[in-house]
C-alpha cells in the first residue's frame, strides 16, 4: 500500500490536489474531518476544550464557536501549543486506525491530507510527502475570500503556520497551484509517472 501525505499552507489548494488523486483511484482522508468529529458535542475533545477555555466558547446552538477558537489559536501561541499537545496524539491514533483499515481492505493508494504535517512530525507515516503551494498574495486573497476574514486576520493565520518555502523544502514533491486546474492535473500526473496501482499507470 502506497501512502501519500498531502500538506501545504492554509488556503493553498490541498483539496483540489486530493480530489484529483481520488479521481485517479486514491482513497483519501482529510485530517480536518477527524478534528471536526472530535469537536462535536460529546466528541473526545469537546469537553477538554470547554474545561480549558470555559463555557463561553460554546455557542447558543450547543456547538463550539470555531471562529472564536480560531482567533484564540492564531493569536496566542501558548494556547495553540496546548491545543496541539492535546489534539494531535488523539488524531494520530485515528489516522493509524484508518490506515490499518485501508490495509485490511486491500487499498493500494491512500492519500492523507494533513495541514500541519511537518509541524507535528508525521513524516514517518508516509511513503512520500507532497506540498501544495501558491504565491503569498494569492494565499492571502484566497483565505480572505474563503473564510470571510480581514486582511489582518488572514495574515495572523498564515504567520501561525510554517512558511510555505520551508514546507516545500521538506516535501518530496511540490505542486504549484498558481494557475488553473489543468495545470495542477499535469503536475500530478508528472509526479506519479511510472507508478502503477492496480495494474495501471497513474502518470
Amino acid at each position: 500500500m502506497f501512502i501519500l501525505g498531502l500538506t501545504g499552507g492554509i488556503a493553498c489548494g490541498k483539496s483540489a490536489v486530493s480530489d484529483e488523486l481520488q479521481r485517479l483511484g486514491a482513497t483519501a482522508l482529510d485530517v480536518d474531518e477527524i478534528t471536526f468529529e472530535l469537536l462535536l458535542p460529546f466528541g473526545e475533545l469537546f469537553g477538554v476544550y470547554v474545561q480549558h477555555f470555559g463555557g463561553y466558547i460554546v455557542g447558543e446552538d450547543g456547538f463550539l464557536n470555531k471562529r472564536l477558537i480560531g482567533e484564540i489559536i492564531f493569536n496566542h501561541p501558548d494556547e495553540r501549543a496546548w491545543i496541539n499537545s492535546v489534539a494531535h496524539p488523539i488524531i494520530l491514533n485515528r489516522v493509524r486506525d484508518y490506515l490499518e483499515q485501508c490495509q485490511a481492505e486491500g487499498h493500494e493508494f491512500v492519500v492523507v491530507e494533513v495541514p500541519l504535517l511537518f509541524e507535528v512530525g508525521w513524516e514517518f507515516l508516509f511513503d512520500e510527502t507532497w506540498a501544495v503551494a501558491v504565491k503569498p498574495s494569492q494565499q492571502i486573497w484566497r483565505l480572505i475570500q474563503r473564510d470571510k476574514l480581514s486582511y489582518q486576520q488572514a495574515i495572523a493565520r498564515i504567520k501561525a503556520q510554517m512558511p510555505i518555502a520551508e514546507i516545500c523544502r521538506r516535501a518530496d514533491v511540490v505542486i504549484s497551484n498558481r494557475k488553473n486546474y489543468s495545470y495542477i492535473r499535469r503536475q500530478i500526473r508528472s509526479a506519479l509517472k511510472g507508478r502503477y496501482i492496480g495494474g495501471r499507470s497513474l502518470g
